[in-house]
């Protein structure tokens, strides 16, 4: 069983480095199709493409993201987010759509017809 586990694995390593050369040459040649005659821009070789996708992975999506959510904003703790859950404005909302009044509305109710 340990052994079919090392081949499954290295039969996945295989199959991400083949998409990896794949999609980097795929990308060289509409490069090398399009901007050149577009934008007067140079042709590129394979490893200048490998780079130029390491590098916009890199300043698009940062280095790593590992196991947290890489949106702070949706964290309970965060500045922007003034103490309130996501659930508890998905509440607000469902109560608003389905028709019920709250206490503040009530009181806002009362206070015009005085």
């Amino acid at each position: 069983m340990k052994a079919r586990g090392v081949f499954y694995f290295g039969k996945f390593i295989i199959m991400g480095v083949a998409f990896l050369a794949l999609f980097t040459y795929v990308v060289m040649l509409l490069w090398n199709w399009l901007v050149p005659e577009l934008f007067s821009g140079p042709i590129l070789t394979y490893w200048q493409t490998l780079g130029i996708l390491l590098l916009s992975k890199i300043l698009l999506t940062g280095v790593g993201h590992g196991h947290r959510d890489s949106r702070p904003w949706r964290s309970k703790d965060h500045p922007w987010n003034h103490g309130h859950s996501r659930t508890s404005w998905r509440k607000k909302f469902e109560e608003k759509m389905n028709g019920k009044v709250t206490e503040e509305q009530k009181q806002e109710g009362e206070s015009k017809d005085d």
